[in-house]
């Protein structure tokens, strides 16, 4: 066994803070840094669902021919500032390439060895922090207006075949017994039978962090400002001493190309703003799991605030104002589908994506630096992702062959 090394590890949201377990339980010193209360950015707003099946990518071969659609703003999916994508049309360029069927394949064997080895991993992670409560067995429903919708779902239900997701189909007959909570206004849906969700994210995080310091990981509630390398990592702090730790760990989620950004590194991420907000329940039946409107681009699961609803991509500015269209479109089509009270909160909260031109995560080391790693642009699958994302990570840095192909992954895949 090798010697205890001091790990640090630079983003404390779901990617970091499995990561931190991962190192921690290997025999490794830790320290989490983040500038706020980890699992409050990203990974506080997402939609709960640890699936073994997100595994088509955004940039998939059905994108082209939506996108005069999505141009013309005809789908709720999407919103962007067109601002915004002229300046990063070398990155959206890029992004477009990759909607070819070969990279179809690719991707989609990839994230569902990554997903369904994670979400073994969370349900044990789930036990050990005793929050089965928080676990939900009920799986990841989508939901479809029309048929012509469905039909244009064949991409995706052939992708499911290949890679072995577990689906059943339901008639509109059937949704009724399956989701009472659902109004009678889709034509059919399909359900991922083997994927759970999670009544609070944020709590998920804090049962998991609970467990870290538990086990004597230390939290900083800090800014990295810089990194070196002298004879150890350093991190330069906002508001401390600087940190030196033998190993660096990036999973600092879209602010993670800037990190990296002194070194050297030209990371091809972008970033893809998404919004929820909560509603009280109606006076109809309650959901019982997550649904994807597919029509309507948006989901609704219940969580511990009230029915949280999400909107789709926003393409802007990282930080740009919120910009409320696309989450209120949400909300009026969520009220068609279910029985919604008032909103819970005065405003939506508002996080972004980190998004590689791929739509796959980099996990593994930084291809110039010695004892730098990388772990972050899991786009919409930071959740489902992270426990397997965390392994792999650890696995490498022992020189040990994953469980799962992790080439698909690798930092070195793109010239950085």
């Amino acid at each position: 066994m090798k010697p205890s090394k001091h790990i640090a590890i630079i983003g404390g949201g779901i990617v970091g803070i499995t990561s931190a377990l991962e190192f921690q339980r290997r025999g490794n010193r830790v320290t989490l840094v983040d500038p706020k209360q980890p699992g409050r950015e990203t990974s506080y707003g997402n939609t709960g669902v640890l699936s073994d099946g997100s595994v088509v990518v955004s940039n998939n071969p059905g994108l082209r021919k939506r996108l005069p659609k999505l141009i013309r703003k005809k789908s709720n999916a999407l919103n962007y500032d067109l601002g915004f994508v002229l300046k990063r049309l070398p990155w959206v360029t890029r992004f477009l390439s990759y909607c070819t069927e070969r990279h179809l394949d690719h991707s989609s064997q990839a994230l569902r060895a990554l997903q369904a080895h994670s979400l073994r991993l969370h349900l044990n992670l789930i036990k050990d922090a005793e929050v089965e409560n928080l676990l939900r067995k009920t799986g990841w429903l989508k939901v479809f207006r029309s048929e012509a919708t469905y039909k244009a779902y064949a991409m995706e239900l052939k992708v499911f075949e290949r890679t072995g997701v577990g689906h059943t189909i339901y008639t509109a007959e059937e949704l009724k017994q399956l989701e009472p909570g659902l109004n009678q206004i889709f034509h059919c849906g399909v359900l991922l039978h083997n994927a759970c969700s999670v009544a609070s994210p944020a709590a998920l995080c804090d049962a998991y962090l609970k467990l870290f310091i538990e086990a004597g990981g230390k939290v900083l509630l800090n800014s990295a400002r810089k990194i070196q390398h002298k004879e150890n990592w350093e991190v330069e702090l906002q508001t401390s001493d600087p940190l030196v730790a033998d190993a660096l760990v990036i999973a600092a989620g879209p602010w993670s190309a800037e990190v990296v950004k002194n070194l050297g590194y030209k990371i091809p991420m972008a970033w893809e703003r998404g919004y929820h907000w909560h509603l009280e329940p109606g006076d109809g039946p309650i959901l019982k799991r997550a649904v994807h409107d597919v029509d309507a681009g948006y989901v609704m699961t219940p969580q511990q605030q009230g029915i949280r609803v999400t909107s789709g991509v926003e393409l802007a500015d990282r930080d740009a104002p919120n910009d409320n269209r696309q989450i209120e479109k949400s909300i009026l089509s969520a009220r068609q589908a279910a029985s919604l009270g008032n909103k819970v909160e005065e405003t939506p909260w508002m996080g972004r994506r980190p998004t590689l031109v791929d739509s796959l995560p980099m996990i593994g080391p930084a291809p110039r630096h010695p004892g730098l790693w990388f772990n972050f642009g899991h786009q919409h699958n930071g959740l489902s992702t992270s426990a397997a994302s965390a392994e792999v990570l650890a696995d490498l840095f022992e020189e040990k062959t994953p469980n799962i192909n992790f080439a698909p992954f690798r930092p070195d895949r793109f010239r950085i």
